[in-house]
């Protein structure tokens, strides 16, 4: 490659190049990124001359989107899965995060708690109690043994009624 080639392709000059092969100019910190992005150089052996002179090369293009975009794994594993769906269900995918997205922008208050302190949330032994007192008070529910044993009277077990069943 021509130094001439090498400027266009970091977006340089060619006099340029030629005062870092003389030693007359050091490359910025930015030039030096350019290169190494540019031709997969390791910036370790760019600046020392120790390690391998080129870093490994990407596998394929989610490799190189997942280096230069700074993926993290699990980044890196919703983007793969993403792209190797069938076309239809990555529509279908979209589909629903736009109705999602829409239900939550036609919510009044989108940061509101789903339950509000107060509201009913599931189980509680207070509401239980509370529950139980309610009915107690409105359906007659004896408060006291002494009243069960009066509305609901004891059976003698001796004694057979030919109702009973």
């Amino acid at each position: 490659m021509t130094q001439t080639e090498f400027a266009n392709r970091i977006g340089s000059m060619q006099n340029t190049i030629t005062r870092y092969e003389t030693n007359n100019r050091n490359p910025s910190a930015s030039v030096i990124a350019l290169i190494c992005k540019e031709f997969n150089v390791n910036e370790e052996w760019l600046r020392t001359g120790e390690g391998e002179m080129f870093n490994p090369a990407p596998t394929d293009v989610l490799d190189r989107l997942a280096r230069e975009y700074k993926l993290s794994n699990a980044a890196y594993i919703v983007v793969e899965k993403f792209v190797n769906l069938h076309p239809e269900k990555r529509n279908e995918l979209i589909d629903f995060f736009v109705d999602v997205s829409k239900a939550i922008m036609e919510s009044s208050d989108p940061n509101a708690p789903a339950f509000p302190e107060g509201a009913y949330s599931g189980f509680s032994e207070d509401l239980a109690v509370q529950v139980f007192r309610e009915m107690r008070e409105h359906q007659g529910i004896p408060k006291t043994p002494e009243e069960l044993e009066k509305k609901f009277p004891p059976v003698d077990p001796g004694v057979e009624e030919s109702d009973a069943g």
